[in-house]
């Protein structure tokens, strides 16, 4: 068959999240354009979303990722139902972790649920006519392995012809290669990044090459499968990618009901990889697996690809990537802070100073994403994250003075950490709740292709074993299968967590209740004034004149007390002692915190002047 005769569709099943379109096979979509090749993209999330309802469909899908709760919805529609390992799935899972969230109301609604979505499998076979493609392409992360794997062994039934390819977050490295070989109606499975490796797939076939061998991916033959010959190739330039094709998914979504407050968010690639890990990857972090080498857009390319999904289908972009690239202060966000009306969303480093969250903020970043999961010097040298407690404070501090929303995970049970620090933070915490609280916060986990996977025995972990979630879902494999399939491992370690989680739990819960504390500060000309609402919610006033005033407004960013003595508004004008006893004295008041030689003022300044000059 002539390459352009081949025709491919993809598949984004339940649970993927609705409010945004799957950027990989948008990816792909546009790449196999460029070669001629027809393909679509069917949102068969959507249409589960319709049936059910957004709002229940989406508190699905966005449930506690370790819960595989969409996985165990569609576990009978792929292994037929099996009543031990449901009951083993609620009490172990459901209610062994989550009984505050999954009463028994609730699961009982869940298993009416799960009772149509074999029939609903089947209505995804007859409602489109897949006869039509030469390739069925699955996208799958997280938990939509069930879903995507119960159609794909419908259609191989129907169109025995027809080939099946598996690819996504849930398919890298060995998770891939595991899937080919247990599942004999998936045809080929890509293990990486598919840019390259599934177009060139497609054209091989194409062109009568019925087994080819191709980096990244895994095919079957008739004894098995192939062996990944190496790693899918990289793309190190970044530009020439082409932009995401998303017209699927808003034709199919004006098919929808949705509620007034449905946001959409377009995603977008500006980088791959991380230029932290890099150096050295945070301990408990897998979402990079073997792409760490970082590689950015230039800016050029990035303001044209922005320019042109803002202008297709919206100016409210989530960047997937891990971590925002250093010289787009230089080039990408002076430029965008000339162009208003963006609304963005951007993971990155907890270092940044405050001219740089200005800087954000001018060029429309609403939402960052710092990964700040701990409020502790030791855990985080523990967990090698390359922030501190002071920095943490810092950027929660500054984007609040400069409207930009903080999202982040508070964490616990680290291997290795000293209970006693959770003791601290839950001292600090009631000092901090004018800042922004964490959306979330629990035990760790530990994921494949993270530092706890890969080399457990340098952190006291052993019995390293597929997490039991996984047991009670795919209860049809065997633990040496599921140890390949599986992303969340189980294993044995000193974990204190259970003596000190209530107690940090209580004060995170309190912390996203204080709505609307507020500690701030409004300079003039030699005093400040700083309104206190955090405890209670009664107004508290402190005004400080002088050297006091100029010591706390250094203090905005952290500073020893040797670096305050040769500040110019201070130098010459008190001795070390006094410098020190004003600063005890503010930490004294909870306005400010000491963290080993440094001081911080936790104040949002407001009304800011001076203090901005000379910032990047």
């Amino acid at each position: 068959m002539p390459a352009e005769m081949s025709r491919v569709a993809f598949v984004y099943a339940p649970f993927g999240a609705c409010s945004r379109p799957a950027l990989g096979i948008s990816l792909l979509k546009s790449a196999l354009a460029r070669q001629g090749i027809p393909c679509d993209i069917h949102y068969l999330n959507l249409m589960l979303a319709n049936k059910l309802g957004m709002q229940p469909y989406e508190l699905i899908a966005d449930s506690w990722a370790p819960a595989l709760l969409g996985e165990w919805l569609f576990a009978p529609s792929l292994f037929g139902e099996n009543t031990q390992a449901d009951v083993a799935y609620v009490e172990q899972v459901l209610w062994g972790g989550y009984r505050g969230t999954f009463s028994p109301a609730v699961v009982n609604e869940l298993l009416r649920i799960r009772e149509g979505l074999p029939a609903f499998v089947d209505a995804c076979v007859e409602r489109v006519d897949w006869s039509r493609y030469d390739w069925i392409g699955f996208s799958t992360s997280f938990h939509q392995h069930c879903a995507s794997l119960a159609l794909a062994r419908r259609i191989k039934v129907r169109y025995p012809d027809v080939r099946i390819v598996f690819g996504g977050a849930n398919c890298a490295g060995a998770m891939g290669a595991v899937l080919c070989r247990l599942f004999p109606f998936v045809d080929h499975v890509c293990t990486g990044y598919g840019d390259v490796a599934f177009p060139r797939l497609v054209l091989a076939v194409a062109n009568g090459d019925a087994l080819p061998s191709i980096p990244g991916i895994v095919s079957r033959n008739g004894d098995g499968q192939n062996a990944v010959p190496h790693e899918a190739a990289r793309v190190d330039d970044l530009n020439v990618l082409p932009y995401p094709d998303y017209s699927d998914y808003f034709e199919q979504l004006e098919t929808v009901q949705t509620p007034p407050d449905f946001d959409i968010r377009i995603l977008m690639e500006a980088s791959r990889g991380c230029w932290w890990g890099e150096k050295r990857p945070c301990a408990f972090c897998g979402l990079n697996t073997t792409e760490l080498a970082y590689r950015c857009k230039s800016p050029e390319r990035f303001l044209d690809e922005l320019r042109y999904l803002c202008e297709n289908y919206g100016d409210k972009i989530y960047f997937v990537d891990n971590i925002l690239a250093q010289p787009y202060f230089r080039t990408v966000l002076p430029e965008l802070a000339c162009r208003p009306g963006h609304s963005l969303t951007w993971d990155v480093k907890a270092t940044l100073t405050r001219g740089q969250i200005l800087l954000l903020a001018k060029a429309g970043v609403k939402w960052i994403i710092p990964g700040i999961e701990s409020l502790s010097d030791p855990i985080l040298r523990l967990i090698r994250k390359g922030t501190s407690l002071t920095h943490n404070i810092q950027v929660l501090k500054w984007a609040k003075q400069f409207g930009v929303e903080v999202i982040w995970n508070l964490l616990w049970g680290f291997p290795g950490e000293d209970p006693a620090e959770y003791e601290a933070m839950q001292r600090l915490i009631p000092h901090l709740v004018h800042l922004d609280a964490p959306i979330a916060y629990g035990h760790i986990r530990i994921d494949r292709f993270s530092a706890y996977w890969t080399s457990p025995g340098c952190f006291g972990i052993t019995n390293l074993r597929p997490a039991r979630t996984y047991r009670t879902i795919f209860h049809a494999l065997s633990e040496e299968d599921l140890n390949e399939l599986a992303y969340y491992f189980d294993a044995e370690y000193p974990d204190a967590s259970p003596a000190y989680a209530p107690g940090m739990e209580q004060a995170a819960k309190a912390w996203q209740a204080c709505k609307g504390a507020a500690l701030d500060a409004y300079p003039s000309p030699g005093s400040i004034r700083i309104f206190d609402t955090r405890r209670d919610g009664a107004a508290r006033e402190h005004r400080f004149d002088a050297l006091a005033a100029e010591l706390y407004l250094l203090c905005d960013a952290a500073q020893t007390v040797r670096a305050l003595m040769e500040a110019p508004g201070v130098c010459g004008r008190a001795s070390e002692m006094q410098v020190v006893a004003l600063l005890d004295y503010f930490v004294e008041q909870n306005l400010m915190i000491r963290a080993g030689q440094r001081y911080l003022s936790l104040a949002v300044v407001r009304e800011y002047g001076h203090q901005e000059q000379g910032e990047p």
